[in-house]
C-alpha cells in the first residue's frame, strides 16, 4: 500500500493504536515486574504528576530556562558550522589548514567539553550554550561541506562564462542556492541534536528541564522525570513543525 493512497484517518488510527499498544506494554512491564520494582513509573499516574509539577511552578520556568541556552547554542553552532563548512569546501588554503585539526577535534564528544565549559563559564547559560553549539557545529559543518562538494562543476563553468567569476559572485549565484537543501537538512538535524546535548549538559546543574529531571530522579519521582521527557518531545515537535514551514517557503522554488 502506497503512503499517498492512505487516508489521514487511517494514518491517525494506526498512529493512535501504536501509542495505545506502547502504553499498555509500559503498564504491563510494571505490573508483571519485567523491570526492577519502583524504577518504572505508572503511565496512568502521569496526569497527576503533570499537575504537581505545574502547580509547584517548576515546569514552565524549567522550559523557559532550557530554551535560553538551547537557542543560543543552536544559533551559534549553526552559524559557525555553516560558515566553516562553506569555507572548507570552497577555499583550498583554508581546507588544507584545517584538515588535520578537524580530524583531531571531530571524535571528541560535546559532553567531553563540559569540564572546560564549567571552568570558563561556570554553571551558567553560557556554559550550556557552549556545549550545545559544539554538537550542532559538526552536523552543520559536514552537511554544508558535503553539499558544496556535490555541486556539479559545470555550474561554475557556466557562471564564469557569464562573467560571474569572482568568489563572492559564484557563492551568491551558484553555491548558496545549490547547497540550500543539504544545508537546511543539516540545520533540521541540528535542532534535534541540540536537545540531546542540552539535557546532558543540564544534568551538571545548569537550570532547566535536565536539572529538574535529575532532581526528580534523585528522590524517586520517576513520573515527574517522564513529564519533563514529554515536555522535551512536545517542544521539539513544535520547533520542528515551525522549521518545516520555514523550509518549505525557502525552498518554494524547487519543482
Amino acid at each position: 500500500m502506497k503512503q499517498s493512497s492512505v487516508s489521514w484517518l487511517t494514518r491517525a488510527s494506526y498512529g493512535i493504536a501504536g501509542v495505545v499498544i506502547f502504553v499498555l506494554l509500559w503498564k504491563a512491564s510494571g505490573y508483571f515486574a519485567w523491570v526492577n520494582p519502583g524504577t518504572l513509573p505508572d503511565p496512568f499516574k502521569l496526569p497527576q504528576a503533570f499537575m504537581q509539577e505545574w502547580n509547584a511552578g517548576r515546569l514552565l520556568p524549567a522550559i523557559g530556562s532550557s530554551l535560553v541556552h538551547y537557542f543560543w547554542g543552536l544559533g551559534l553552532g549553526t552559524f559557525f558550522g555553516i560558515a566553516f563548512g562553506l569555507a572548507a569546501a570552497t577555499i583550498r588554503p583554508f581546507d588544507l589548514l584545517q584538515a588535520y585539526l578537524i580530524r583531531i577535534l571531530r571524535p571528541i564528544p560535546p559532553l567531553a567539553w563540559v569540564v572546560f565549559a564549567i571552568a570558563w563559564f561556570k554553571v551558567s547559560h553560557a556554559g550550556a550554550a557552549f556545549v550545545i553549539s559544539i554538537g550542532v557545529f559538526w552536523i552543520n559543518y559536514y552537511a554544508t561541506a558535503s553539499a558544496v562538494r556535490n555541486i556539479d562543476p559545470r555550474f561554475y563553468e557556466l557562471a564564469r562564462s557569464f562573467g560571474q567569476g569572482s568568489y563572492w559572485r559564484r557563492a551568491i549565484s551558484i553555491t548558496l542556492p545549490a547547497i540550500a537543501p543539504g544545508t537546511l537538512a543539516g540545520i533540521r538535524t541540528g535542532i534535534g541534536q541540540a536537545w540531546m546535548t542540552l539535557i546532558a549538559a543540564e544534568l551538571l546543574g545548569v537550570p532547566g528541564m535536565g536539572q529538574e529531571m535529575n532532581a526528580a530522579a534523585g528522590v524517586g519521582a520517576y513520573e515527574a522525570v517522564v513529564i519533563y521527557m514529554l515536555a522535551i518531545s512536545l517542544v521539539y515537535a513544535v520547533s520542528d513543525l515551525i522549521y518545516v514551514l520555514i523550509e518549505k517557503r525557502l525552498l518554494a522554488w524547487r519543482p
